[in-house]
């Protein structure tokens, strides 16, 4: 049960700052508020300028690779023989970029981390930025997105000069994540392959604005809506959309204090459940909605295709899936998935 709780620390480093005793609004949009009223002191925060080209390397923008063989090694684009260290050639690679308030080594990102390293089939690239994403920063945060995406832009070049196949290569990223790995394209000169957007981050993100994610990133764009219209982006994003459970909020969130983030937090879990098994656990149906839907949504028959991981790059449209039990939860996986993605059931909420 102690393992369990630890997927909430995520929250709780947002309820910790703004209180639970009152009736929350969320702690993003606190957040915002805070930086409107000037209840917080921005001086505090860490503010990139957009437009700076020397600004790269940036040191609070690194990027570890994991292995099954060696815990993390950080880049250093000053070694010609970088990537010949510990990177497997063989293996698919992932560029995992984590949302506000995340870090190296913090949850949700790590639970996908260790779920794509046990899987032993990918070199496992992780994006931390968390110092440009700290909490209650949320507006400096969404500002720092571009400048980020820039400086990993030259850090995914360097590695592509090494070796690094990009056919090969899905950047995979959480709420901010997910629009940095967007945002990357525009400062590429070659076109990345595969971006999987999770749960887009909505707040303080303009709508057709070049700094977010959209269809024309990547060659395939996929995007999963689990908390959309609050924390999460709405509508259709990618090539492929994946709406969860309605795209809005996870009914194993909605007796917990602060459903909306929950739902947000755990398409990380969804995510890591389609790794293993071809995607078998993560069947979706077509369907004619846009997320958010309501609970009835018009499917088409025989139309199926694995979300997440293992969705082909042609496919298109809109698809849902349905999964009332918290996803990746060995509970649910007979003994296999993550603790950390099971909620406590029949105790007080906690989240």
């Amino acid at each position: 049960m102690l393992v369990s709780r630890q997927m909430y620390l995520f929250t709780t480093l947002f309820l910790g700052v703004f209180g639970i005793n009152r009736e929350p609004q969320g702690p993003i949009q606190e957040a915002i508020q805070n930086g409107v009223a000037a209840r917080y002191n921005k001086e505090n925060c860490i503010w990139r300028r957009g437009n700076d080209k020397d600004s790269c390397p940036d040191p609070d923008v690194r990027i570890y690779l994991y292995t099954n063989d060696r815990p993390r090694r950080e880049l250093d684009s000053r070694e010609s023989d970088w990537l010949r260290q510990d990177y497997d050639p063989t293996k698919e690679n992932v560029l995992l970029i984590h949302g506000y308030a995340g870090g190296d080594d913090t949850l949700p990102i790590s639970v996908l981390r260790d779920a794509y390293i046990r899987n032993g089939s990918y070199n496992v690239f992780l994006v931390d930025w968390g110092a440009l994403c700290a909490s209650p920063c949320y507006p400096a945060a969404v500002s720092n997105l571009r400048p980020v995406a820039r400086c990993l832009a030259v850090s995914l070049t360097t590695l592509r000069n090494l070796g690094l196949p990009i056919s090969r290569t899905t950047c995979v990223g959480h709420s901010l994540g997910a629009h940095i790995c967007g945002i990357m394209a525009n400062f590429l000169l070659f076109r990345m392959h595969k971006i999987i957007g999770l749960d887009p981050a909505r707040p303080l993100v303009r709508p057709g604005y070049v700094n977010r994610l959209d269809s024309g990133d990547a060659d395939f764009v996929q995007v999963i809506h689990t908390n959309a219209g609050y924390y999460g982006e709405g509508g259709r994003m990618g090539h492929v959309d994946f709406c969860v459970n309605g795209g809005k909020v996870q009914p194993f969130c909605e007796n917990k204090p602060n459903y909306q983030l929950c739902s947000h937090v755990w398409v990380v879990c969804y995510m890591a459940e389609s790794i293993d098994n071809g995607g078998q656990n993560s069947m979706a149906e077509s369907c004619t909605r846009r997320c958010p839907s309501g609970p009835r949504i018009a499917l088409r028959a025989g139309e199926y295709v694995t979300m997440g991981q293992h969705t082909p790059v042609g496919t298109r449209g809109s698809f849902c899936f349905t999964n009332k039990h918290p996803p990746y939860c060995p509970k649910y996986r007979n003994g296999r998935g993550d603790e950390r993605c099971c909620i406590p059931e029949n105790k007080p909420a906690t989240f």
